[in-house]
């Protein structure tokens, strides 16, 4: 066979064709690739439930822990309201009438007016009250320089 260099038509011949092999698949073969998608499906569903079972349990924790901090609070708050009553009380007893008549006469050795020491005026018959003055206002004057004056001696 002459080779025309210019020319290489063995480049263009058809390469005798090479046979594909073909996997025929079994049922064992295809019941293993089931059986592995099983176990996937299996495996992240598991997962899933576990995952929501620890949320569950956790939730339950911080529900149980608010619920313990929300009675705590409520006797708290009982108490507090309790006391309250209680200076509630006290205050009242403290600013009652007869304790302040009482710590009049005890502490400041106040007296009650007997019925003589009240005076009535009877203001029907004018609109003026007039009262009399006994001393002179130049006696006033007086006095106060002769007090004064005995200051400056002593």
């Amino acid at each position: 066979m002459a080779t025309n260099t210019a020319y290489d038509i063995d480049r263009f011949e058809s390469a005798p064709r090479r046979e594909r092999i073909r996997v025929i698949r079994t049922g064992d073969e295809l019941r293993a690739a089931a059986d592995r998608k099983f176990v996937k499906q299996l495996v992240a569903l598991t997962v899933v439930v576990v995952v929501l079972a620890v949320y569950t349990v956790y939730s339950n924790m911080l529900l149980t822990k608010t619920k313990s901090m929300i009675e705590k609070k409520n006797s708290e708050l009982v108490e507090i309201q309790s006391e309250n009553v209680f200076l509630d009380y006290q205050i009242e007893s403290m600013v009652s009438l007869k304790r302040a008549e009482e710590y009049a006469e005890n502490e400041l050795g106040l007296i009650k007016l007997s019925p003589a020491q009240i005076e009535y005026v009877n203001l029907e018959n004018s609109n003026k009250i007039v009262a009399e003055d006994t001393e002179s206002p130049q006696l006033n004057v007086s006095s106060f320089l002769s007090t004064v004056i005995q200051f400056f001696e002593n």
